[in-house]
């Protein structure tokens, strides 16, 4: 059920979480490669930005502090803040202030209203105050605002900094991050320094960063950027970028232009974008939205997504839905979901519903989802295999039979043993049952047997 895995590194969610994969928690810190110095390099040769002003920027260096400061819980910006009256010693006392505030709703304010002053003159100074901020997942919100804001006034000195603070693919995240704000503001420029050739590396990456920032500000030059792309890569997940802030607009209008779209790999992802968002909260809507398109290619996924947020939501309402399309990708995929959410609550109820369909190729995929789900559920390992059995396909019911044979094994070994002999299953499939793979410890859990 591929929306219901945890998505740690996803476009603009990626730049919160994923820049700090990898990273040093320390703050001396070496530089990640030669490749991005040499483009900070070049881009400078280029005239685009101005060197930084203080290497202590790029290594993250702590400074001697003028005077000791008290860690205190503190209130909403004060008036003095918000007007952007304080001097670089107060910002920088205010967010060492901050840091420790355990009211997260203060914290960010603050944080926000302090970033958003950012400058040439004042960013020394909000630097020290991010050297006592671990470069952790704990305080990823707190350095994607540096990031974003310190990239809309100096960002090959945000880059250089990225790079001292993270290695590897942490610092292409957090990279990225600095180039959402760069392309906020110059676009442009953004753009010319990811396809500087000593970037190549990286570029899938930074280009993440430069749509979502693009996107927010010129969603015409955004969109134009992406289409004009070869086809294949991360163009469609770079093209993900675009639809969410289409969405922004309204799911309406959202839509209509989904289905103006020419280019069907566009269309897929703009399709299957929108429904996986939408319908979260409103899958009727998009239910209704996506009736008309049932049957066709670029709108398959938009149905699986749709079938999995309904599923978890209203599985009977949605089941009712699905069981009325016309037969196909859509109505299957759909159907698999809803059943995967479904049967994982409540088994009885799925099965209840699975009775009411006959045996063929096109349930084939939901059989064997209600049965390696109802395998996983104490006491549900028999009635698992009754349904696996059942499938037409030779290789799905193989793969079922051995994936439930299994999760039998596991839990109960002596059952399964004695079952075994007279299953008619080959000795190859036997003996795969009695060889099931480690499990991880989230694996292991065992849903409770429904009433």
């Amino acid at each position: 059920m591929g929306n219901k895995t945890f998505l740690l590194l996803s476009a603009a969610g990626g730049l919160l979480a994923g820049f700090l994969v990898g990273s040093n928690l320390g703050d001396d810190q070496n530089s990640t490669g030669d490749a991005s110095a040499q483009a900070i390099d070049q881009a400078k040769k280029l005239g685009d930005k101005p060197e930084s002003k203080k290497t202590a920027r790029a290594t993250g260096s702590q400074a001697d502090r003028s005077s000791p400061v008290i860690a205190e819980p503190l209130p909403l910006p004060d008036e003095k803040l918000r007007k952007g009256k304080r001097t670089p010693i107060e910002l920088r006392e205010a967010l060492l202030r901050a840091k420790d505030d355990p009211n997260p709703i203060s914290r960010s304010a603050v944080f926000a209203e302090v970033l958003a002053q950012l400058n040439d003159e004042n960013v020394d100074d909000v630097l020290e105050a991010y050297n006592d901020i671990s470069f952790g997942f704990e305080n990823a919100h707190d350095y994607r605002m540096l990031l974003y804001a310190w990239g809309q006034i100096d960002p090959l000195a945000a880059i250089e900094y990225s790079n001292k603070r993270a290695k590897g693919i942490g610092a292409g995240f957090a990279v990225a991050g600095v180039l959402e704000g760069w392309a906020g503001r110059e676009p442009q420029a953004a753009m010319e320094w990811v396809n500087l050739p000593e970037n190549a590396g990286m570029s899938k990456l930074y280009k993440f960063g430069l749509v979502k920032g693009w996107a927010s500000q010129d969603l015409k030059g955004a969109t134009a950027y992406v289409e004009a792309m070869e086809p294949g890569g991360n163009r469609p997940d770079l093209f993900r970028t675009i639809t969410d802030e289409r969405l922004r607009k309204g799911f309406e209008p959202s839509s209509r232009w989904a289905e103006t779209l020419q280019d069907d790999d566009m269309k897929k992802s703009a399709f299957t974008r929108l429904a996986q968002q939408r319908s979260r909260e409103h899958p009727e809507e998009v239910a209704d939205w996506l009736k008309d398109h049932a049957g066709e290619d670029y709108a398959a996924d938009a149905f699986s997504r749709l079938g999995d947020n309904w599923g978890n939501r209203s599985p009977a309402e949605a089941a009712d839905y699905f069981d009325d399309l016309p037969a196909g990708k859509a109505r299957t995929e759909g159907m698999r979901e809803i059943v995967e959410s479904w049967t994982s609550e409540d088994p009885t109820a799925s099965e209840a519903w699975l009775s009411g369909h006959e045996p063929s190729p096109e349930l084939d995929p939901v059989v064997a989802a209600y049965a390696r789900e109802v395998s996983k559920v104490e006491g549900g390992e028999a009635g698992a295999m009754e349904w696996a059995v059942t499938i037409t396909d030779p290789k799905l019911q193989e793969k079922t039979v051995t994936t439930v044979g299994q999760n039998w094994y596991r839990r109960d070994k002596d059952s399964a043993e004695a079952w075994l002999p007279a299953s008619g299953l080959t000795e190859d499939m036997q003996n795969a049952i009695r060889k099931p793979p480690k499990q991880s410890w989230w694996q292991s859990l065992v849903p409770k047997k429904s009433n």
